[in-house]
């Protein structure tokens, strides 16, 4: 079995036997931001090298008292059954799942530089008003973007950088 077929799996599993408890969506809220603040916690989860009962413990005693006591079983399970490693795709795709219940379209836009969150802001109402749903932006640095930025809406990519609108340019020049 691939590993997003794994994924999808696992995160329905947890979305489906959460129902409809906020809890458990501000746990994985929570669990994302852990993983996205933490390099040491990443990398704890994804080395192999690592014995599960040390993976276990850490998960006991970051969320162990901070989670639902359903959150806690399904880390749990993840590690006993080596799944560990997809821990950060499984969470984020229990977020989408619940996002589109809501009616929630989640956003990424890799751009040249940070945006602040004045300019994180701008984007997202932008993308609202033209979407006309709510967004979940989420916003990646690419250094191999010279200037402005490209944004992936499910499977649609828009194009906005620098490089794109000059090779266009380009080719409407015959060069």
């Amino acid at each position: 079995m691939t590993s997003s077929a794994v994924v999808q799996r696992y995160a329905q599993a947890l979305y489906l036997e959460a129902a409809d408890s906020q809890q458990v969506q501000e746990d994985v809220a929570l669990m994302i931001g852990a993983l996205e603040d933490s390099r040491e916690l990443r990398l704890c989860m994804a080395s192999p090298v690592v014995p599960r009962t040390r993976k276990s413990s850490v998960i006991a005693q970051l969320f162990g008292t901070r989670v639902q006591p359903l959150t806690h079983k399904f880390l749990q399970l993840l590690v006993s059954r080596q799944r560990e490693d997809l821990l950060p795709l499984i969470l984020k795709q229990v977020q989408v799942l619940s996002d589109q219940r809501k009616g929630i379209i989640h956003v990424k836009a890799h751009v040249a530089e940070p945006l602040d969150a004045s300019a994180r802001t701008q984007l997202t109402e932008a993308l609202e008003d033209r979407l006309g749903q709510s967004v979940r932006l989420s916003v990646t640095e690419d250094e191999n973007l010279i200037g402005g930025l490209v944004l992936s809406i499910g499977d649609t990519v828009y194009d906005g950088s620098v490089r794109y609108q000059l090779s266009a340019l380009r080719k409407r020049m015959h060069l």
